[in-house]
């Protein structure tokens, strides 16, 4: 419970700090699960075969129970425009996790990487995007 209410106000802040129009939340990367130590220490570069642990932050409660969790790679070997999806995953929210989620994949290929979060309502504009290095 201390977790959540330490995710939301650190929600609340970088809500107030951005001068965004669009509401987008959060998410960090971090090469250990992330908890209430560790959550500031965001990383952007891992090494192959490495966790990836990530945590997303939602703008606002979720009102729908499922979120779309899609990674794409960077690459000039793609057809369309430089993206190539490697991984995408729908998960249900608990009624306690409607405000975050946090789990982690693991990548074997070097390259730059994008994440972004989708609600099951709207897949084309992400809740929260970010991306991250396999080196």
């Amino acid at each position: 419970m201390r977790f959540l209410k330490l995710i939301i106000s650190f929600l609340f802040v970088s809500l107030i700090i951005s001068s965004c129009t669009f509401e987008r939340g959060l998410i960090l990367f971090n090469t250990e699960p992330i908890n209430e130590q560790n959550y500031l220490h965001d990383q952007k570069v891992f090494r192959e075969g490495t966790k990836v642990y990530y945590l997303f932050i939602a703008p606002k409660k979720m009102k729908n129970e499922f979120i779309r969790v899609q990674v794409f790679k960077m690459t000039d070997k793609a057809p369309w425009g430089g993206n190539e999806v490697v991984r995408t995953k729908d998960y249900r929210l608990m009624k306690d996790e409607r405000y975050y989620h946090t789990n982690y994949f693991t990548f074997y290929e070097k390259g730059r990487y994008v994440m972004q979060v989708f609600s099951h309502e709207d897949f084309q504009h992400p809740l929260a995007l970010n991306d991250f290095y396999i080196e």
